[in-house]
C-alpha cells in the first residue's frame, strides 16, 4: 500500500471529481459551483430522505455495488451544492447566511443516512462486498467531519466501525497506509485529517473552509505502522480506535498519523491566497475564509504545532460571564446594570480558563472567537478573554477561554482623528509593549496612538501582527 505513483490525482471530499497531478497542482480546470436556487437546508434534508428511501432492501437489485455508490454520490453531492453562499465580514460572520442552521441540518441528515445504511448492512452478511464496505466508510468519515463542524464529539462506535473496516482493507503486512491506496482506506485516512484539524477552535464556517482544504491535501498525508517521527496523532484500531494527540512513543506497532506531506502544498497555497489568487477548484468559496483556513493547517500541522502552555488544575465554581465587545465594554463604563451569565468552572491556568455551559442555557452557545469579561463568583475583578474552543460533549458545552488580561482597563486614546476609549490589555510604560483592543476597523493600519499616563502624553507606534475576533480586534503598539 505504501509508494505514491507520479502523476496521482486529488478526489474531492464526494469522492467523485479529480484534478491534475502534483506537477500541476494550481493549474485546474473544474467549473465554478453553481448558486443554490432552493432552500439550503431543505434541499440537504430531501437529499438524506431519497438516499434512506434508496437504501431500503426492496429498492435495491441482488448486486447493488454501483447503484449504492451513486446514490452516495448524489447525496454528498446535494450537500455541495447546499453551501450557503454570502460575503463573509472581517469577524468571519456572514450577514446573508445562518451557517449554524446549515450546518445543523447536514449533520443530521448524515446521522440519518448513517443510521440507515447501518440498517442496509445489518442484512449483507459478515464479509460485505468491498462496494458496500467503501460505502460505510465514505459515509462514517463524513459523519466524523460534520459532527466535528458542528462541534460534537464523534460516537466512539463510529470510531470502532471506520477502524475495523480498516483492519480488514489494510494490506496486514504494509508500514504505511495513504490516500493512493484509495478505498476504505482513503477514508480512513479523511477522517482522522478531520479529527486532527483542531475544528473546535475555529467559526462554524472557519470547520467548513478547513474541511475543504483537508479533502484537497489528503494524498499528501499518510498513517505509518510504529513511526513516531513527526506524527501528531495515535491511533490502534480495533483495540483503541478513537484518534489521540501524540504524546508519547508506544512499545505497540500503532498506527501514526503523519500530516507534513501537506506543508509544501498549504504553504505555496496560502501564499496564493494572500496574493488574491483562487484556484479554479476551490471557486465559490470564500478567498479570506480560505486563506485562514490554509494558516490554520500550517500551524496545527506543522512540526510544532500549538500545545498546551501551562498545567491545568481541576476546580469547580461558578464563572460569572459577560459576552460580546458592546457588552464588556459597558460593564466597564458601569453603565448600569450588565446582563452576565454564570457558567461551570471546570478548570484553571496562568493561561485560561474551562468552562461547562448546561444545556439548559438558553442563550446561544459562544463561537470561537468571541470576547468575553469574566471572574469567578466570589471573586472581584473582572479578566478581558476570548473564546478559544467549543465543543459539546452529552448535550453541554465544553468552552475553553484564554485569558488575554488580568487587569484590563478602558483608556482614552486620540489616532489624530477622534479620541475613543479602547481596552488596554498592559500597562502603558516606557519602551514597552501594549495590547489594544478595539471594534473591527477602528484602528487605523500604521496609524500611532496617543495616550496620557500618568501625567504625560505618550505616543503609541503599531507593531506588525493582529488578531481579529468577533466584532473586536487586537493589535499590539510600542510605547515610545
Amino acid at each position: 500500500m505504501g509508494g505514491r505513483a507520479p502523476g496521482y490525482t486529488l478526489a474531492d471530499g464526494a469522492g467523485g471529481k479529480a484534478v491534475k497531478s502534483r506537477g500541476d497542482i494550481f493549474d485546474f480546470t473544474l467549473g465554478r459551483r453553481h448558486a443554490p436556487t432552493r432552500d439550503p437546508v431543505a434541499a440537504v434534508k430531501e437529499a438524506a430522505q431519497i438516499l434512506c428511501v434508496q437504501l431500503r432492501p426492496e429498492h435495491l437489485p441482488a448486486d447493488a455495488s454501483a447503484e449504492i455508490s451513486a446514490f452516495i454520490d448524489d447525496f454528498f453531492g446535494a450537500i455541495n451544492e447546499s453551501v450557503p453562499l454570502g460575503v463573509l465580514q472581517s469577524d468571519g460572520h456572514s450577514p446573508d447566511v445562518d451557517w449554524s442552521v446549515w450546518i445543523c441540518a447536514v449533520r443530521e441528515s448524515v446521522g440519518e443516512v448513517f443510521s440507515a445504511y447501518q440498517a442496509f448492512v445489518a442484512g449483507q452478511g459478515e464479509k460485505l462486498p468491498p462496494a458496500v464496505a467503501l460505502g460505510f466508510a465514505r459515509i462514517a468519515a463524513q459523519f466524523v467531519r460534520w459532527e466535528l463542524v458542528d462541534r460534537h464529539v464523534p460516537d466512539p462506535d463510529v470510531w470502532a466501525l471506520l477502524g475495523q473496516l480498516f483492519v480488514e482493507s489494510a494490506d496486514v503486512d504494509s508500514v504505511q497506509a495513504s490516500a493512493d491506496d484509495g478505498g476504505v482506506v482513503r477514508e480512513y485516512l479523511r477522517a482522522l485529517a478531520y479529527q486532527s484539524a483542531a475544528l473546535d477552535q475555529l467559526q462554524q464556517v472557519g470547520a467548513v473552509g478547513v474541511c475543504r482544504l483537508v479533502d484537497l491535501v489528503l494524498p499528501f498525508l499518510s498513517v505509518r505502522r510504529g513511526d513516531a517521527h513527526g506524527a501528531l496523532y495515535v491511533v490502534n484500531p480495533p483495540a483503541s480506535p478513537t484518534p489521540v494527540r501524540l504524546s508519547r512513543s508506544f512499545a505497540a506497532p500503532v498506527w501514526y498519523f503523519h500530516p507534513a506531506g501537506a506543508a509544501e502544498f498549504l504553504a505555496e497555497l496560502h501564499g496564493q491566497l494572500i496574493r488574491g489568487v483562487l484556484p479554479p477548484v476551490l471557486a465559490g468559496h470564500e478567498p479570506r475564509l480560505l486563506r485562514d483556513a490554509a494558516l490554520h493547517l500550517r500551524r496545527h500541522w506543522s512540526a510544532r504545532p500549538p500545545v498546551r502552555r501551562f498545567k491545568r488544575h481541576i476546580v469547580d465554581g461558578q464563572l460569572l460571564v459577560v459576552r460580546g465587545y458592546v457588552n464588556v465594554k459597558g460593564l466597564f463604563e458601569a453603565r448600569g446594570e450588565v446582563a452576565n451569565r454564570a457558567w461551570l468552572i471546570t478548570d484553571l491556568s496562568r493561561g485560561g480558563v474551562g468552562a461547562l455551559i448546561y444545556k439548559e442555557e438558553t442563550q446561544p452557545v459562544p463561537e470561537a472567537g468571541e470576547l468575553l469579561a469574566f471572574r469567578p463568583k466570589d471573586g472581584v475583578s473582572w479578566h478581558l478573554g476570548v473564546v478559544r474552543r467549543v465543543r459539546f460533549a452529552k448535550g453541554d458545552a465544553e468552552v475553553g477561554i484564554e485569558t488575554l488580561s488580568v487587569r484590563p482597563e478602558l483608556v482614552r486614546v486620540d489616532d489624530g482623528r477622534v479620541p475613543v476609549e479602547l481596552f488596554f490589555c498592559d500597562p502603558v510604560q516606557r519602551g514597552e509593549a501594549v495590547r489594544v483592543i478595539a471594534p473591527v476597523g477602528v484602528l487605523r493600519e500604521g496609524a500611532p496612538l496617543f495616550v496620557n499616563a500618568e501625567g504625560r502624553v505618550s505616543k503609541l507606534k503599531q507593531l506588525e501582527g493582529s488578531m481579529a475576533g468577533q466584532g473586536f480586534e487586537l493589535r499590539a503598539y510600542q510605547v515610545l
